[in-house]
């Protein structure tokens, strides 16, 4: 009967290991290979369970118990070595099961980092081994660098797979690959944060950035990369130079207007008095020499005032409709300066002031002289250009600009050139290469450019030259806006003429008088010119109004008389001359204006025209008596 027991749980434990082995098909795989050994498990217990049919039928041997035993033992051993197999799989299942969810959390992570990367407007970079060898940018960076998003953006990237195409430098120098932020961040050096630089490209743009990095570690600390993003402040640096160049401006217009406007004054009753002067001492006497050498130093001294207005763009007089090309032959020919000529005949016309026009020119080749010598030559080209955007970002122009057509005037030499740190300093007032300023040429020369509303661009490589491009816009339908013409001009030409300086007004008054035949009622300011008009409105066939008055200025005082007689002729004065004052001036219903210090013969063209040239019809003289 033991026998008996023993045999079927034997047959028992191999038919449950064979069911196992199917269980642990379905996990560890291959089933074709478990599903074999299941099926041989089970037919050996078949085999064994019709063996024992037979033994019992005839009689179970005693003999059989010990070997039995040890199958039951074999049987056991197979079931356990079974149950291992399957919890080794299952725990192998687990183990992949938790590897593939921490794959997940990778991927979801790097695609996170992905898009992150991919929205930033930032540059960033990030490099996948500790020497930087590959080097993996976002959008923005592929953009800046110019380069494909895929690319390998790494200057320490293997031989020949290295970007060639820009340069990083700092403070003046290049950068070698071990030098740049990664690179210093990922061999654990320091942190790098708000590090300037300038990414320099081979065809010459220049963009100012500044670089943040650091190194990537792992739980153990151990660098296995880094990470580094540049801000692009281009922009920026171009906005802050545009308004430290606008405040310089504006501070340069406030000071020379102020100086311009009492030097002037001064100027004009010099003028005035100079010229009666010359009229009244005989021509053959020696008086007149010194008479001429001090109108020499007077010109001298106006030509100054006149280039302080120029420096902050003022002094814009009479802008017209003209040709560029025989405006700068004929300033060309003023200087007697040998320069070859190229100047193309088929320019569109633009709106300039042809004498300030003339001073750049005379600028512009007297500083290119200078700078030559007796070596080289000085070629001067004028052509039309179609400005950009991308243009108006290089040289100097005034704020804001329109891109468009421009008239292009440019002066080149062949001289000992500009660096690049001396460059920004040239439109600078009495700044030289020299040991000592000259004067205000170029700022002159700036101040009279931005005043026409152009620009001017500067390339030079010292020791090989420089050249001088000069832009003035082309707009289309601008007429210069003629002078107001008064009609019925009555033959006692009565003239108001209304200033705060008392020998200016003196000196005028006795000019207009004797040179002019004009009779003539002065004030001191606004205030008592309006109430001397009020009197007699009809009287007054003139006003002549400084600007700039106590109590009243000469445009608010103009504005009242013409609200008494609409038809009031009026000549505005000023020692500004701000680039404006004409349109302004004839806006406010100003016949024409007049820029201090003017000459007799301007201030007699100027009665002339707006009084209908009525004098001579009266009899009195127009020229000195």
């Amino acid at each position: 009967m033991l026998n008996l027991v023993v045999i079927l749980l034997s047959i028992l434990l191999q038919i449950v290991a064979a069911g196992f082995g199917m269980r642990v098909s379905r996990t560890a795989g291959r089933p074709l290979a478990w599903f074999l050994f299941s099926l041989a498990l089970a037919l050996m217990a078949g085999r064994r369970l019709y063996v024992l049919v037979e033994l019992y039928e005839q009689g179970l041997p005693s003999r059989l118990l010990p070997n039995e035993l040890l199958g039951l033992c074999i049987s056991a051993l197979m079931l356990s070595g079974i149950l291992l197999i399957q919890g080794l799989f299952r725990t192998k299942d687990a183990h992949a099961a938790r590897l593939e969810e921490a794959r997940a959390d990778a991927r979801a992570e790097a695609d996170k980092l992905a898009a992150v990367m991919a929205a930033t407007p930032v540059p960033t970079w990030i490099a996948e081994d500790p020497d930087c060898r590959v080097i993996r940018g976002n959008p923005a960076a592929a953009e800046l660098l110019r380069m494909p998003v895929h690319a390998n953006h790494s200057k320490s990237a293997p031989e020949g797979q290295q970007p060639t195409h820009f340069l990083l430098r700092q403070e003046g120098r290049d950068l070698s690959a071990e030098e740049m932020p990664m690179q210093r961040a990922a061999r654990g050096e320091t942190e790098i944060r708000d590090l300037p630089m300038d990414l320099v490209f081979d065809d010459g743009i220049v963009r100012h950035l500044r670089a943040y990095a650091t190194a990537l570690r792992d739980r153990t600390g151990r660098i296995h990369g880094g990470v580094c993003c540049m801000v692009d402040v281009t922009e920026v640096r171009r906005a802050e130079e545009a308004l430290s160049k606008a405040q310089k401006m504006e501070s340069l217009g406030m000071l020379a207007g102020g100086l311009a406007h009492d030097f002037n004054n001064i100027f004009q009753t010099m003028v005035a008095n100079l010229e009666m002067a010359e009229a009244t001492v005989p021509e053959d006497s020696r008086g007149q020499i010194y008479l001429q050498r001090l109108k020499a130093g007077l010109d001298r001294a106006s030509r100054l005032s006149r280039d302080i207005l120029h420096c902050s763009g003022g002094d814009l007089r009479r802008p017209e409709s003209m040709e560029l090309a025989p405006l700068i032959a004929e300033a060309l020919d003023r200087t007697g300066l040998p320069v070859i000529r190229d100047l193309a005949e088929d320019l569109p016309r633009v709106m300039v002031d042809p004498v300030l026009v003339g001073r750049v020119v005379e600028g512009l080749v007297s500083n290119a002289v200078d700078a030559s010598g007796a070596r080289g030559v000085i070629r001067v080209r004028t052509y039309v250009r179609a400005v950009t955007p991308r243009d108006l970002a290089i040289g100097h122009w005034p704020d804001p600009v329109e891109p468009g057509t421009y008239a292009v005037l440019e002066v080149s030499d062949q001289g000992h050139g500009i660096d690049a740190a001396t460059l920004p300093k040239i439109f600078d007032p009495f700044f030289s290469t020299r040991d000592i300023g000259r004067g205000l040429g170029l700022a002159a020369a700036m101040g009279i450019v931005r005043g026409h509303r152009g620009g001017i661009q500067v390339e030079s490589i010292p020791g090989v030259g420089s050249v001088f491009r000069v832009h003035f816009p082309s707009p289309e339908g601008q007429v210069s806006i003629p002078a107001e013409v008064v009609e019925g001009a009555r033959a006692k030409n009565l003239v108001l003429l209304v200033d705060d300086e008392e020998e200016l007004r003196s000196v005028l008054a006795e000019m207009l008088q004797d040179w002019f035949g004009l009779e003539v009622v002065t004030a001191s300011d606004g205030q008592e010119a309006l109430e001397a008009f009020r009197q007699r409105p009809e009287a007054f066939d003139l006003v002549i109004l400084d600007a700039t008055m106590p109590r009243m200025g000469g445009v608010e005082a103009f504005r009242a008389m013409r609200a008494i007689r609409a038809n009031t002729p009026g000549i505005l004065c000023s020692g500004y001359a701000l680039p404006v004052s004409r349109d302004q001036a004839i806006a406010q219903g100003f016949a024409d204006f007049l820029k201090k210090p003017f000459s007799s013969a301007e201030l007699e063209a100027l009665i002339g025209r707006v009084m209908g040239n009525r004098q001579g019809s009266a009899g009195a003289p127009l020229g000195p008596i």
